[in-house]
This record gives structure tokens, sequence and C-alpha cells, in this order.
């Protein structure tokens, strides 16, 4: 993805794999982007896009599973089911109830925990509170009395239940009547993130009050055949971005946005024989949008000087990103939500 064409080793270990350096968009002279990523790479010329290098944690873990909830928790070192975007949202106490919307199949563990409701959206098609079709007339009935129960005075959690149905049902109106308003010139790409990114721009055309959105797309996982599947992967990633910040430029609303990405993984240094990578360790983050102070951040780890387990060593503690984005973004202590403060990056 950020491809190290200039650093000792990487034609060695990336010989059938590697991308050629007369390819790579350049950004120094030891480091590029993919060439697939064209609209990304304009975007870090115009000084909207940082690249935060070798992101990891100690003691990096190569199972799925477990380096996903290090990720969605923030903590490497211990098990917990709160997500970093709940204690966040936690801290912020923040009543509306599209505080944060998860626009995926089901909520990310990221934005589950200490009490927080968020909502998942696949689609603002299916988020909706349904009635009986075969009488329409009787849809405003139901919904009032449906009303008339959540406001009805409850002991402990049912309270909490009733609240929680009382926010969502509200919030349903505010997304349909988003969706019914929107209107857009702006062509995206056939691609899963693209829609998940062009319903993220439906909401926020309607001025819901969100702080938080999450959005989540895979196939990196790239143990064989990645010069086939990787260009794809990542032309997509980059023209989903490009085509979501050309909508909110058009409405006047690209300021206050600001993206990350994550992956739970990077890839191993050495290619496989399958044309392929496997599970690695320390890998590159994105941080996109206006306000962005662009440019690289953190040390590309070293190819030649790796860990134990022929890895390479992590440059930036993953929680120091969390942390510039809580408190240099979000405006909330970092330590309040992480529990620990971290060192910041320059990037907001």
């Amino acid at each position: 993805t950020v491809v190290p064409y200039g650093m000792d080793g990487y034609h060695r270990v990336r010989a059938a794999i590697g991308i050629p350096d007369g390819q790579a968009l350049q950004l120094t002279d030891r480091v590029a982007l993919h060439p697939k990523m064209t609209k990304l790479f304009q975007r870090y010329q115009a000084g909207q896009v940082a690249i935060v290098q070798g992101v990891g944690y100690p003691k990096p873990d190569l199972s799925h599973f477990r380096s996903t909830d290090i990720w969605n928790t923030g903590v490497p070192d211990a098990y917990t089911r709160d997500g970093w975007l709940a204690d966040y949202l936690a801290v912020a106490s923040n009543p509306n109830p599209l505080a944060a919307v998860s626009v995926t199949g089901g909520l990310s563990p990221a934005l589950y925990g200490r009490g927080t409701t968020v909502p998942a959206m696949s689609s603002i098609q299916a988020y909706q509170f349904r009635t009986e079709t075969r009488y329409p007339g009787d849809r405003d009935q139901r919904l009032a009395y449906i009303n008339w129960v959540y406001g009805l005075g409850y002991p402990g959690l049912e309270e909490y239940v009733a609240e929680t149905a009382a926010g969502a049902l509200s919030s349903v109106q505010q997304v349909q009547d988003a969706a019914a308003a929107y209107q857009s010139p702006v062509k995206y790409p056939n691609f899963p993130l693209a829609n998940s990114l062009k319903t993220v721009a439906q909401l926020i055309s309607a001025n819901l009050g969100t702080r938080v959105y999450y959005v989540s797309f895979g196939g990196f996982d790239t143990h064989s055949n990645q010069p086939n599947s990787q260009p794809r992967l990542l032309e997509g990633l980059s023209d989903s971005v490009d085509a979501f910040l050309q909508d909110l430029e058009q409405m006047g609303k690209a300021d206050p946005v600001l993206l990350m990405t994550w992956s739970e993984f990077g890839r191993r240094v050495q290619e496989n024989g399958s044309q392929g990578t496997d599970h690695g360790t320390a890998a590159p983050l994105f941080v996109i949008g206006h306000q962005v102070q662009g440019g690289l951040y953190g040390e590309y780890p070293s190819l030649t000087q790796l860990d134990g387990n022929k890895n390479l060593k992590y440059t930036v503690d993953f929680r120091s990103v969390y942390a510039t984005v809580i408190g240099n973004w979000l405006g909330i202590d970092e330590q309040a939500a992480l529990g620990a403060r971290y060192d910041k990056l320059g990037f907001v």
C-alpha cells in the first residue's frame, strides 16, 4: 500500500509481487503509494492526506479475532468489551441518539460498551420502523401508541430499554427525511466502500449532529494472488474516498470531516510462495481531510532489522493515533477515554 521502493531489501523480499519503481506514485525517495491510488495521491499532493507509518502495538497478535479486538478496544494487554469509540461517547455524554452511527451490517465493536447506544444501519432504506403494510392507514395510530408506551415511567433496566427504543424511533424519521432530501451530482464508483460512504454523505447532508460514522470493508487478507486482488481493492479505496470528499465539497461540508483508516494487520515482509503475503505487524494508517496537516508521520520500519518472528518492528503506538483524534479533533480528554495519555501526533 505504502511502497518502500527505496529501502534496503524491498525488491529482494518482494521479487515476484513488488511494485516496480517506475510505477509507484512517489512520495519521497524512499516511499510511494501503490500505482492504483491515484486519487488519494492527488489528495496527498494537496496536503489533505497524512500517512502514519509503522503503526502497531507491543507483543503483536497475528490472530484475526484477537488483533481486531485489540484495535477495537484500544487495549492490547487485557481483555475488555468496551470499544475505544464507545469510551469516547461515554465521556462526551452526548444525548443525541445519532451521536454515532455504525454504517455496517451489525454494530461495530469499537462502538459497543459503557452504556452507549449506537444504531447500526446497513443502508438507509433498511433503517425503518415497519408496520403492517396491509393497513397503511393505521401506521400513524400504531406509531402514536408505540411512542406512548415508550413514554411511560419505568424502573431500572426497563427505563433504559424504553429510552433507547424511543431514541431509535425518533432517529428513524430523521434518517428517512435525510434520504428523501439528498441529491448529489457526484458519481460514486461501484464498490462496497463507496456505497457505505454515500450513505454517510446522505446523513451528513441532513445535519443530524452525528460525531462519528463507522464504515468497513474487507478483502485485504491476501495470502495468495496479491498482484491481482490488491490493485482492485486499493483503487476502490482511493476512488471511494475521493468521491465522498467531492460530495462533501459540493455540499460545503468537507471542512468538519476527518477520515481515519485502520486494519488489524500489516503484512509479512517476505512474500510467500503463492504470490501473496501472510499476517504481519506494523502497518500504515491514513488520516484524510481538509484540515489534516498532510505528510508522513512516524518512521517506516526497517525491512532488514526485524523482530524475532521476522516481522516489522512498529514505530508508532496505535493509541497515539487514537489519542490525537480524540484529543485534538473530537475535543475530549484522551486520558478519560483511553485510560492513559499517549504521545500525540501532529496530523491535526
